[in-house]
């Protein structure tokens, strides 16, 4: 079995992962299922797709919340007047949409980044690296991708085929 040699940040020397749990290099046609489903999630808004995804990443991992304590809230508020003083209720949370639209963002440059992995890679290195400060774990990162499924399944409706799924993951 062949296995590919990758260091990362949290450990030190190099890891073995078997090349079979590697990601497949994505085709043509799942590149171009990934573009017209992103231009769908792009007509909602980045806001709005925020909202929907941290409350699907919230009812698969309640205790995740904890990660987004008021302090960290009040950092991404737009202190707009119609954004309301209350971070109270972290489900109702402007401050949240706002986070988690920073995400949705990421994602939209991973799309465009499709055909250029050269620069995409290093950017979502980076930006994963900076987030293990943050407490983000394995399992956060997995439970964000589930709820980023039911977000696009939601959105998508019943654009969400099975080779836009497979073209996804």
């Amino acid at each position: 079995q062949q296995v590919a040699q990758i260091r990362t940040p949290q450990r030190r020397g190099p890891s073995q992962i078997p090349a079979s749990a590697l990601p497949a290099v994505p085709t043509e046609q799942m590149k171009s299922a990934v573009e017209r489903s992103w231009e769908q999630v792009q007509a909602l808004g980045t806001y709005n797709v925020g909202e929907i995804l941290y409350r699907h990443t919230f009812m698969i991992m309640p205790e995740a919340i904890h990660l987004f304590p008021p302090e960290v809230r009040l950092k991404y508020r737009e202190w707009s007047p119609d954004e309301g003083n209350d971070e109270s209720n972290a489900y109702q949370s402007p401050a949240l949409r706002k986070l988690f639209s920073k995400f949705v963002n990421a994602v939209g440059c991973a799309v465009v980044g499709l055909h250029d992995s050269d620069k995409v890679v290093p950017m979502l290195t980076q930006l994963g690296a900076r987030h293990i400060n943050y407490g983000v774990n394995e399992a956060h990162w997995q439970t964000l991708g589930k709820a980023f499924t039911l977000t696009l399944r939601e959105i998508l409706s019943e654009s969400f085929t099975q080779e836009v799924e497979a073209a996804w993951s």
